[in-house]
């Protein structure tokens, strides 16, 4: 592992997810895998935690259709604007999601039902590509 890159232990990732069960099953696999978790229920809990920049959040996992005030599309473009160096990985069953999801994270949507190692699979990814931009 070079000095750039970083272990999940150091990496945290917000899970945004309001299905209790779901969000239980991914938060805890990605523990599992050596990730601190911040658990989020809906749009503005999680809009909670990112404006306090001094929370140190890697990825942020979210549905497309998430309860409150944004959808998680509207929360990907709020963190795009305001913490841009935060990757997103969005998730959804909505077809028309699809195209929009696309343009907000590298890799598109994740269908869902999702199986936890996919996504912690993808957060790998997400880092390594960030890790090996930041050595350019």
């Amino acid at each position: 592992m070079t000095d750039n890159q970083s272990s999940p232990a150091q990496e945290t990732i917000l899970v945004v997810e309001d299905e209790v069960f779901a969000r239980m099953v991914i938060s805890e696999y990605l523990r599992d895998c050596g990730y601190k978790v911040i658990e989020a229920s809906n749009s503005d809990e999680a809009l909670t935690i990112l404006k306090h920049i001094e929370i140190n959040i890697d990825v942020v996992f979210t549905v497309v259709q998430l309860p409150g005030s944004m959808t998680g599309f509207d929360l990907a473009n709020w963190m795009r604007a305001n913490r841009p160096n935060l990757d997103v990985v969005l998730t959804g069953t909505v077809p028309t999601a699809a195209k929009a999801a696309a343009e907000l994270c590298d890799e598109g949507p994740l269908p869902k039902p999702y199986h936890p190692q996919v996504v912690a699979d993808r957060i790998r990814r997400l880092r390594a590509a960030r890790a090996s931009r930041g050595r350019r």
